[in-house]
C-alpha cells in the first residue's frame, strides 16, 4: 500500500533508564564485513540534580506586591498576584540535599547564601544565612522533603505549598529560618523569620502574569527560562498571622528570571529534550520541534539495526534487530520504546527516499531535500524511519503505531545547545556524535495528529557523545 510521508523529519533515539546498556548490543557491534549491521548506544540514566542556583545578568528581577490572587481573585492582598514591580538584586545559593524525608535528624542544609534585593519601599535587604527547618515527619501541612528538595512537583493541586501558586517543577526547593537584614547597615530588620525559596520552571507569561493551571503543570520547562522565587510570608512557622516588621506590606516575595543552575551531579547537556518553539533556522516557523528551547532529562538507549537495501521497496529487508529506549523527565514522567517496525515504502513515494528504511553514512537535511529544511545539513551515520508504540514507565501504551525517526549524526548543536543554522554547507562537528529521536505530531499522511501523553504533542529527544559503529 502506498504511503505518503509529509512529516517534518528530525532525529529521535530513545533512552533506557534504570538499567545498564544491553551487553548484547555491545557484543554485536559490527566490524568490516558484518552483513550490514550497525549499533549505537548511550547511558545518561542518572537524573540531573543541581546544588547551586544563582542570578544571571540576562534575567529580570521583580517584586510581587499585594493583590488579588491570580488563581483565586476572591483572595485579596496576597503574595500571589499579578501586581509586580521591576527592581534589582542578586543572589547565589548552594544547598546540600542529604535526607529525602522530614526528620529532626535530617542533614539537609545550605552551604552558601548571598541574597540581596531592593524592596518596594526603597530599602535594600540582605540574607546571608538560612537554617533549614528539620521538622518531624508528618508535622505541618505538607512535607518539606527533609528541608531541601530537588526535582519536586509542587503547588497547584499537589498539597505541597500554596494552592494559590500553579502546579510547577522545583529544581531546588527549601524551607528555613533566617534573619532579614538591612543591606546598607547590616542591622537585623526581622529575626528568625520563615523563608521559602524555589528555583522552578517558568510560571509567568511575557506580561509577568501568573499561570492559573493547578490540575496540570503548564509551566515552561525551557531551562533557559528558569525562575527563582524568594518568599518570606506574613506568618510564623505555626501558620499564625505575623507580618514581617520593617517591610512595606508585611511580607516579601521576589522573583529572579533566567537564573543559572550549576554544580550538577553530572553533565546535564548529555541527555535532553527539544521543546516547542521557533525554529532556529527559520524563527517564523513556530512552534516546531527544531527550536533552541531545551528541557532537562535523563535516559539511555541501545539500538541494533540492519541495512541490506539502499533503495525504497516493499520488499526491503532493512530492519531494527534490537531497540531499548527510555527517557525520564525531572517531574518523573517516563517514556519507553522497545520495538520499531521499519517502514518499507514503494520507491518514489513520499517526499524523499528512506534508503529502504535504514541508511548509513547519508548526507541529510539542510538543502538536500532529505528530511526537513529546519535542520542543518549534516552527516547521518545511522538513520531510520519506522513505526512504534510509545509507552509509559509501567509499559502501558500511551500512543500506538506512531511514526518515529532516529538519526545518529555529526553534532548539529553547539556547546550551549543552540542549533547550527547552516543549510547549504555541512558545518556540523564531525568529531562528535549525537542521537536525535523524534515522534512528530503528524500521521503517515502528514495530517496533524498529536502524540498522546507527551504534553506538547511530539517528542524530540537527544543524546550527546553517543557510541556508534557502522560498517
Amino acid at each position: 500500500m502506498k504511503r505518503t510521508i509529509k512529516f517534518t523529519t528530525a532525529i529521535f533515539i530513545t533512552l533506557g533508564l534504570f538499567s545498564s546498556c544491553d551487553e548484547e548490543v555491545l557484543e554485536n557491534r559490527p566490524g568490516p564485513g558484518s552483513n550490514g549491521t550497525a549499533a549505537s548506544l548511550a547511558d545518561y540514566s542518572e537524573m540531573v540534580k543541581f546544588k547551586t542556583t544563582k542570578s544571571s545578568s540576562k534575567g529580570m528581577v521583580y517584586e510581587v506586591l499585594p493583590g488579588q490572587a491570580a488563581i483565586d481573585p476572591s483572595k485579596k492582598g496576597t503574595p500571589f498576584s499579578n501586581n509586580t514591580k521591576k527592581t534589582n538584586g542578586s543572589y547565589e545559593l548552594t544547598i546540600a540535599d542529604l535526607s529525602e524525608t522530614d526528620s529532626p535528624d535530617s542533614k539537609d542544609s545550605t552551604r552558601e547564601v548571598d541574597i540581596q534585593f531592593t524592596g518596594n519601599d526603597g530599602r535594600t535587604y540582605a540574607i546571608d544565612e538560612i537554617n533549614i527547618i528539620h521538622k518531624p515527619q508528618g508535622a505541618g501541612d505538607h512535607t518539606f522533603f527533609g528541608g531541601v528538595g530537588l526535582n519536586k512537583v509542587m503547588h497547584g493541586n499537589t498539597g505541597i505549598g500554596s494552592g494559590l501558586m500553579p502546579k510547577l517543577l522545583a529544581y531546588i526547593t527549601l524551607w528555613g529560618k533566617t534573619d532579614l537584614k538591612d543591606a546598607s547597615t547590616g542591622e537585623v530588620v526581622a529575626e528568625d523569620r520563615l523563608i521559602h525559596i524555589m528555583t522552578t520552571t517558568n510560571v509567568r507569561d511575557e506580561e509577568r502574569n501568573l499561570l492559573t493551571s493547578t490540575e496540570v503543570d503548564s509551566s515552561n520547562y525551557n531551562v533557559r527560562e528558569t525562575q527563582t522565587h524568594i518568599m518570606m510570608p506574613p506568618k510564623d512557622t505555626k501558620g499564625n498571622k505575623s507580618p514581617i516588621p520593617g517591610t512595606d506590606h508585611g511580607f516579601l516575595h521576589f522573583v529572579f528570571e533566567k537564573v543559572q543552575l550549576m554544580n550538577a551531579n553530572r553533565d546535564w547537556k548529555k541527555a535532553f529534550e527539544v521543546l516547542p518553539g521557533p525554529a532556529a533556522i527559520n524563527p517564523n516557523k513556530s512552534p516546531t520541534p527544531f527550536s533552541n528551547r531545551i528541557g532537562l532529562g535523563a535516559g539511555q538507549y541501545n539500538l541494533l539495526v540492519l541495512d541490506l537495501d539502499d533503495k525504497d521497496s516493499k520488499n526491503s529487508r532493512d530492519k531494527v534487530n534490537k531497540v531499548n529506549i527510555q527517557y525520564k523527565r525531572p517531574n518523573g514522567t517516563i517514556f519507553q520504546i522497545d520495538d520499531i517496525d521499519i517502514i518499507h515504502k514503494p520507491e518514489g513515494s513520499g517526499d524523499h527516499t528512506f534508503f529502504g528504511g535504514v541508511g548509513y553514512n547519508k548526507t541529510m537535511h539542510g538543502n538536500t531535500g532529505i528530511g526537513t529544511g529546519l535542520m542543518p545539513k549534516l552527516e547521518a551515520y545511522i538513520t531510520l524511519w519506522g513505526k512504534a508504540d510509545l509507552k509509559d514507565g509501567q509499559g502501558n501504551v500511551l500512543a500506538s503505531d506512531r511514526l518515529i525517526h532516529i538519526m545518529v549524526t555529526s553534532r548539529a548543536r553547539k556547546d550551549d545547545l543552540t542549533l547550527i543554522t547552516s543549510t547549504n554547507t555541512d558545518e556540523t562537528d564531525h568529531s562528535k556524535r549525537e542521537t536525535h529521536i523524534i515522534l512528530p505530531p503528524k500521521d503517515m499522511q502528514g495530517d496533524p495528529s498529536p502524540v498522546q501523553g507527551t504534553r506538547h504533542g511530539f517528542l524530540h529527544l537527544m543524546f550527546e557523545d553517543v557510541e556508534v559503529k557502522v560498517n
